[in-house]
């Protein structure tokens, strides 16, 4: 029975997870504000630092549980910014200037070709050294949209960097599930499982993104999408599609990012994101960042932090080498090749959700995949926006 005072706070006091939420947020933008402010680094550096505090590497305020149970969160913020990258990427300029698709094929290429031996070198087990060098394919979708956002950035370097982080996330998320076909065999020793597994995510992925991307055409031909009152049916339909996804254990990073880019080249002028998605959009590419590092723990440096090393050096040289190998006939300078070779260092949360899908379908695969992912995404979430930011800069494409 309740005591006559038990309409008192019980002692001691114990906060619930909207408090911690909510104290993590309020934390990462002042952090993120400190940054800029002060030293002029991006404010995403920032929203990183407050991911490693709060989760299992400082006081453990969101812990291993709350990580997971947010994982629906972490697939709208991203899926939702795949869908908007995809929706800049204009296959008509590519086939205007084919050079920027061999850009694109080069620095995915040399990245994947130099880090797989680089990590087979520090003794990283081949398969997974094969998922490790098809995911360091990606730069970040969300921290590329976001930094350009931030800095207001326009001009050749930054729509290239739009575009050639779309098509490597692109190559990077088929090529991994491709390479999972291996581990699905090890793991359940069934040839015609292991044909039909990739085959199923990535055609049923596409499907689900043809399907979106017309049913958006379809509001759009017929509706105001700069009305904010139409664009709540677009935001709920990019929802739905990533509900499905799920119900049917399809790829929602394939799926959105496809959509994106079937809706830009089936529309002649497609206006999906209007003004007021900005603040919301920002809110949750905060929540994103913050929630990604939160499974980081310190173990993880013992574990894999030597071939995380070797991965972030062997990714950069590809990348930087792949895209200098092709700027002059694509109509980019030397200063203009380096800083966009540069700009597509940052990796996030599309590699996370990559390296946690791998985990769901193969539980007991070696857990140096995970504390080597981990270690370049801490390295790469901090440093990246740095190293974007002062290449923007160099070129005179940021704006702020």
């Amino acid at each position: 029975m309740k005591s006559a005072f038990s309409f008192f706070p019980g002692w001691p006091l114990s906060p619930d997870a909207i408090f911690w939420a909510g104290l993590a947020l309020l934390t990462a933008g002042l952090c993120g504000e400190l940054c800029y402010r002060a030293w002029r680094l991006p404010r995403i550096s920032g929203y990183a630092v407050i991911g490693l505090v709060a989760g299992a590497a400082g006081f453990g305020v969101i812990d291993t549980v709350s990580a997971k149970a947010a994982r629906p969160l972490l697939d709208v913020a991203l899926g939702l910014l795949l869908f908007e990258l995809g929706s800049r990427l204009d296959l008509r300029w590519i086939r205007r200037n084919p050079w920027l698709i061999l850009s694109s094929i080069a620095e995915s290429t040399l990245t994947f070709v130099l880090v797989l031996p680089v990590l087979l070198f520090l003794h990283v087990q081949l398969i997974v050294a094969l998922v490790l060098a098809a995911i360091a394919m990606a730069t970040s979708p969300a921290m590329v949209i976001q930094l350009k956002t931030e800095l207001r950035a326009e001009g050749q370097v930054t729509q290239r960097l739009m575009t050639l982080t779309a098509l490597n996330s692109m190559y990077a998320v088929v090529i991994e599930k491709l390479v999972s076909g291996w581990l699905h065999q090890e793991t359940y020793g069934n040839a015609f499982a292991t044909i039909l597994q990739p085959l199923y995510l990535l055609i049923g992925s596409l499907v689900l993104a043809f399907a979106l991307a017309r049913t958006c055409i379809f509001f759009y031909r017929r509706m105001n999408m700069q009305d904010e009152h139409s664009f709540v049916a677009l935001f709920g339909l990019v929802l739905l599609a990533i509900a499905i996804a799920h119900l049917f254990k399809l790829s929602t990073i394939l799926s959105l990012l496809a959509a994106g880019i079937i809706v830009k080249n089936m529309e002649a002028r497609p206006q999906l994101w209007p003004q007021h998605f900005g603040t919301a959009g920002w809110l949750l590419t905060v929540i994103l960042f913050v929630l990604t590092l939160t499974s980081f723990e310190w173990k993880d440096i013992g574990i894999g932090g030597l071939a995380a090393l070797g991965l972030i050096l062997a990714r950069l040289v590809g990348k930087l080498v792949g895209v200098l190998a092709f700027a002059k006939p694509s109509g980019l300078n030397w200063k203009q090749g380096v800083a966009l070779g540069l700009s597509l260092s940052p990796m996030s949360a599309l590699a996370y959700l990559l390296v946690d899908d791998t985990y769901s379908l193969y539980p007991n695969l070696d857990p140096s995949l995970r504390a080597i992912m981990m270690c370049s995404i801490v390295v790469l979430q901090i440093v990246g926006p740095w190293l974007v930011y002062r290449s923007l800069a160099l070129v005179g494409e940021r704006r702020e």
